[in-house]
């Protein structure tokens, strides 16, 4: 009987660490936004329950080229960078999909806001909890 009441103490136990660790790593959306005198990037950034998140966003250029640039990072770990452009007077959507195959996942997801001479308009680093201007 004690051998019983262990083993049940001992899975309970198992299942509310496994529990807080699922709740920790919950789904989530988080938003973002870099301005630029009239030019804008902005969007969300949706985080999985598992390894990957994905950046929803739009590039509006408005006095010349502007380019965003979003890559994501787990310790060592750094997916590929990906940018998406728009030229004077448009708007460009975009969606990455970032996976970094390793315990946590994407944890930081840094965005940056260009211009047509890569000189860097704004950066924001964004993790569940929110974006900040780096």
């Amino acid at each position: 009987m004690r051998t019983l009441r262990s083993l049940v103490a001992t899975a309970a136990v198992a299942g509310a660490l496994l529990g807080a660790t699922a709740t920790a790593e919950a789904a989530t959306t988080t938003s973002w936004r870099i301005e630029y005198g009239a030019s804008v990037t902005a969007g969300t950034i949706s985080w999985t329950d598992g390894r990957s998140a994905s950046v929803n966003g739009n590039v509006h250029a408005v006095s010349g080229y502007r380019e965003t640039c979003v890559w994501g990072v787990n310790g060592g770990s750094t997916t590929e960078v990906a940018c998406y452009g728009a030229n004077p007077g448009k708007d460009h959507p975009f969606y990455h999909g970032l996976t970094i195959d390793k315990v946590g996942g994407v944890q930081l997801i840094h965005i940056s806001f260009y211009d047509a001479y890569n000189h860097k308009l704004g950066q924001r680093g964004c993790t569940r909890n929110g974006c900040v201007v780096e």
